[in-house]
């Protein structure tokens, strides 16, 4: 049962929903906000289609005390109940955990909120570029010296928690198999911001380093960026001294490999604004593709930068049928 709303909550039920399950959303009179954010297909929005595909449909107005009744025996019969209302909403509307599990003990009731249920912040608003910004991803994208990146990955975080709330569900729902019972399962979208940047937070606990805005290089290896081509960008990772050696080679200047600037991927880390000068006037002479091709021979990481129009009919994703078409009754395909 889905009573989320918007973009974290709904995705979370969504994937449940590409797991096997029946899932019933509940939406106000007004319907959920994301059906008429724009764009829009045939008047309504791609969000909301994306983000509760797989699911059936019901309008409850939480406001009457009947409606109120309907949802409790819809929760009563329902294995798993997903909300991200804020803090304090759910309580008011008698659709809390406590509440629920009174009509259903073996229930697995998954709260999703911004900023977790207890402290100075549990009841402040919270959308995905806020959470951006607060838990640090904004200030670490970009490239160096720009402002804040914030609506860079729009969306980022929902999804994110959509993932970790996921696993969170189905870690309760196995307990529950194994001899368990129902549970509450609370995410928070700063949980979810930070798992996600691990590795960054890892550099500051772990080293005191203070993760910087990098544009598209790694903090950690080199070569790992995009670099300019005769036409478009192309990005390359060589994750090794072996395949440093062979993006070398595709370069066609093996002896780099013996620069004693370059030996080793520390070396290389150290002096990457030495050998981005070496090697960037090689990569404008040819294509992309040319690049790509030439690397991926070597064994080295390599792809030109698409864009969705270009890459939603790559072979690769075609012949791997990762991207589906749904015919809708009334929104088109």
């Amino acid at each position: 049962m889905d009573v989320s709303i918007m973009a974290a909550g709904p995705w979370t039920a969504a994937l449940l929903g590409m797991l096997g399950a029946e899932v019933i959303k509940v939406e106000p009179p007004a319907g959920d906000g994301t059906r008429w954010v724009a764009p829009t297909q045939r008047g309504m929005g791609t969000n909301f289609m994306s983000m509760n595909v797989n699911k059936k449909d019901i309008v409850l107005d939480f406001k009457k005390a009947e409606d109120r009744a309907t949802a409790l025996e819809l929760a009563a019969s329902c294995d798993i109940f997903v909300q991200n209302f804020r803090v304090g909403v759910i309580e008011r509307l008698g659709l809390d955990y406590e509440s629920l599990r009174k009509v259903n003990p073996n229930l697995i009731y998954c709260a999703i909120s911004g900023f977790g249920e207890t402290g100075p912040l549990a009841k402040a608003g919270c959308a995905d570029y806020i959470m951006q910004a607060f838990s640090g991803f904004a200030r670490v994208n970009g490239a160096p010296g720009e402002t804040l990146e914030a609506f860079r990955f729009t969306g980022f975080l929902d999804l994110t928690t959509a993932s970790v709330a996921t696993e969170a569900v189905l870690a309760a729902v196995l307990e529950r198999e194994l001899g368990g019972e129902g549970q509450k399962v609370e995410v928070s979208m700063l949980e979810a911001a930070l798992e996600i940047q691990c590795t960054r937070i890892a550099e500051y606990l772990g080293g005191a380093l203070i993760p910087q805005p990098r544009g598209s290089e790694s903090p950690a290896l080199a070569p790992d960026r995009a670099f300019p081509t005769l036409d478009v960008e192309v990005f390359v990772t060589a994750h090794n001294d072996a395949e440093f050696a062979g993006f070398c080679r595709a370069l066609g200047c093996p002896q780099l490999a013996d620069d004693a600037r370059f030996k080793t991927n520390r070396l290389r880390v150290e002096n990457r604004a030495a050998l981005f000068d070496a090697v960037a006037p090689l990569f404008r002479t040819r294509p992309a593709l040319w690049w790509q091709r030439v690397m991926q021979r070597e064994g080295v990481a390599c792809t030109q930068g698409f864009s969705f129009e270009t890459f939603r009919h790559h072979q690769q994703v075609v012949m791997n049928e990762m991207i589906a078409n749904v015919a809708t009754r009334d929104w088109g395909t």
